[in-house]
């Protein structure tokens, strides 16, 4: 099963800031995959968070954590799970008033995710949400397994499902400044590329060791609250970052290192 894939949003000329989402723990206030493991997968509470374990120690990675959990999963449990999240999947507290801000303001968001399109349309269309969405992809494989696929992966790079350090930096100089809103230690790599970083959780932890500047939030408020201030003018945009890091796994943020 595979959606159509948009674009990310187009800044138009007068655009101070793009600003991109993390879904899963960012966007939605749980990890919904490690929910779907946990509910659909035999032993699934033991599978999901042994799997995300390994995924954050760095044991493995985001790809190989895919693979363990979706071949766990079949086609036709997709309806099912589809129904669930759009039933039970709660946003993160605030995100209504960020959203309606991002819409207000004409920022250009998009939806940068490892998660997989068949239950995050689901639960964006059960709140009327129309935004790009950049993330994984499952298909149908012999005997009804589920693969995931990886539209938005980095051509030679198999670290991360979704390339979203490539997603950020190819905005270039279309707009100020782009904004990474995230949580876990998947965006690590998206924030070494953007020039101002909302974080919550381990990307915190992760910022602050690698020395990038961030602000930390947990519900939307102080997201909404410091976007509002740039936007209108109360307070001016910070520097340019987009220095990626020389010492990063990520060759995007490599490449942005060298050419700083």
């Amino acid at each position: 099963m595979s959606l159509p894939r948009p674009s990310p949003g187009v800044p138009s000329g007068d655009a101070l800031l793009q600003v991109f989402l993390d879904f899963d723990g960012t966007l939605v206030d749980p990890n919904v995959a490690i929910l779907l493991v946990e509910r659909f997968c035999p032993d699934g509470p033991r599978l999901a968070h042994e799997v995300d374990e390994l995924l954050h120690n760095g044991t493995i990675t985001l790809r190989e954590a895919w693979r363990r959990q979706v071949e766990l999963l079949r086609e036709e449990q997709i309806p099912a799970m589809a129904a669930w999240v759009a039933e039970n999947i709660p946003f993160r507290e605030g995100a209504p008033e960020l959203l309606a801000l991002l819409k207000t303001r004409n920022v250009p968001t998009t939806i940068v995710s490892g998660g997989l399109d068949f239950y995050i349309q689901p639960i964006l269309d059960r709140a009327g949400i129309d935004l790009p969405v950049l993330c994984d992809s499952a298909i149908v494989a012999d005997g009804g397994r589920l693969e995931v696929t990886h539209p938005y992966g980095h051509p030679t790079c198999r670290l991360c499902g979704i390339c979203k350090a490539n997603v950020v930096r190819r905005v270039g100089t279309a707009v100020p400044r782009t904004v990474f809103v995230g949580d876990g230690s998947t965006d690590r790599y998206a924030a070494e590329v953007a020039d101002i970083v909302f974080a919550r959780r381990r990307l915190v932890l992760y910022c602050e060791r690698a020395g990038i500047p961030f602000y930390r939030f947990e519900g939307f408020a102080p997201v909404t609250h410091q976007l509002e201030r740039w936007l209108s003018g109360a307070e001016p945009l910070p520097p340019p970052r987009r220095v990626g890091l020389a010492s990063s796994a990520c060759p995007i943020s490599q490449a942005a290192a060298a050419e700083a």
